[in-house]
């Protein structure tokens, strides 16, 4: 495999299976933003697709230090009209996926957990759009797609795909501004849907990159 030099590509994202993250409230559940999937999601899956790895398992996240051994940069994926499914039952292995010691052992015996929740997930065909910054992943494996998961257990499988086109329409990107704050860089924020994901206003793809060069 021969990679390219580091360069902007333009990305298309199609869900070919239903995904969730807990992202706002439910009645018995969670629901998914449909419309971002965002930049650290987007760079973790490709992370473990392309590189085989997956960040070191932490007592408290520390996304910079994960991001500094990834090659890539990325805007958010976003669209404007995703749909959502009908709620679906779900369960979790608390003590596989949390760890059975005695802080968790404790909350469980509390009274105050539970095992089983309701979730929205994003539709099958939903699609998004946005940029990736660093070697371009297709000319590296010579493919015209990829195929990477995201979400709760990586349930979801996302389907990448090269557009150029997106770049020639004079497009515009958002970041997530919560990134930027990790590099000590401030970009003004235009909404937000989670701590996580800040949305910046709509850049021009030139003025994006030039921002994400400063990512590193």
């Amino acid at each position: 495999m021969k990679k390219s030099t580091t360069t902007i590509t333009g990305l298309t994202a199609q869900v070919l299976t239903p995904f969730y993250y807990h992202g706002l409230y439910a009645r018995d559940g969670s629901t998914t933003y449909p419309n971002v999937i965002t930049d650290t999601a987007l760079l973790f899956a490709l992370r473990m697709t392309l590189l085989g790895t997956s960040p070191a398992l932490r007592g408290k996240p520390d996304y910079k230090a994960d991001l500094l051994k990834i090659p890539w940069r990325a805007s958010l994926l976003q669209s404007a009209g995703n749909q959502m499914l009908a709620p679906v039952r779900h369960t979790i292995d608390v003590e596989r996926e949390g760890g059975n010691h005695e802080v968790m052992q404790k909350n469980m015996a509390s009274g105050n957990f539970k095992k089983t929740f309701f979730v929205h997930e994003v539709a099958a065909d939903s699609t998004y759009q946005g940029i990736l910054y660093g070697v371009n992943p297709f000319d590296w494996l010579q493919t015209d797609c990829l195929v990477v998961r995201v979400g709760v257990a990586r349930l979801g499988m996302l389907a990448l795909k090269q557009t150029k086109t997106f770049l020639e329409k004079e497009a515009k990107v958002s970041l997530n501004t919560a990134t930027a704050q990790l590099f000590g860089r401030k970009v003004k924020e235009e909404y937000r849907i989670l701590d996580t994901i800040r949305v910046s206003r709509a850049l021009p793809v030139a003025e994006a990159v030039a921002e994400l060069r400063q990512w590193y």
